[in-house]
């Protein structure tokens, strides 16, 4: 499981919007300028601030909670998103190459059709099929004592 601690700012039924707590920096985070994939997330400008989590435990507004993702959805994810466009990128350049007479221009026009394969593929696959596991409240605490705690129950 990948966990992090979060506060809760709105709930919606069966789930809860909760706002992702600082913590201290890891071993592999720069001490005086902190993580560095969070200073690349807001270079860019699209850091989400709020994420929809489910709420089995019916935490509140303003409740300190732990949220968790199990890891192997995160791999899954990751696989599909990168690892299908890059294999047909990568296909489509052997197939470019070989069917004009192995010229550059054929390679790069065969990389350019099978990338955009990739992306077109997963528009076009069934959300089922790579969907990643919802995060979900594990637990919430008061000033650092766990009150009530959830289970993740595997359904494979």
């Amino acid at each position: 499981m990948i966990e992090t601690q979060a506060q809760v700012v709105r709930t919606e039924g069966t789930f809860a919007w909760v706002k992702i707590r600082p913590h201290s920096p890891c071993g592999n985070c720069d001490p005086k300028t902190g993580c560095k994939s969070v200073a690349i997330t807001r270079l860019f400008g699209n850091a989400q601030e709020n994420y929809r989590v489910n709420n089995p435990i019916n935490a509140a507004v303003d409740d300190l909670v732990t949220i968790a993702v199990a890891e192997g959805a995160l791999l899954k994810t990751a696989l599909w998103a990168y690892g299908l466009p890059l294999g047909l990128l990568l296909l489509g350049a052997l197939l470019g190459r070989l069917s004009n007479g192995q010229t550059e221009m054929g390679t790069l026009i065969g990389a350019g059709l099978g990338f955009l394969a990739g992306f077109a593929a997963l528009k076009l696959l069934p959300k089922t099929q790579m969907q990643p596991a919802e995060p979900f409240i594990v637990s919430k605490s008061l000033t650092g004592q766990v009150v009530k705690t959830c289970e993740l129950k595997r359904t494979h």
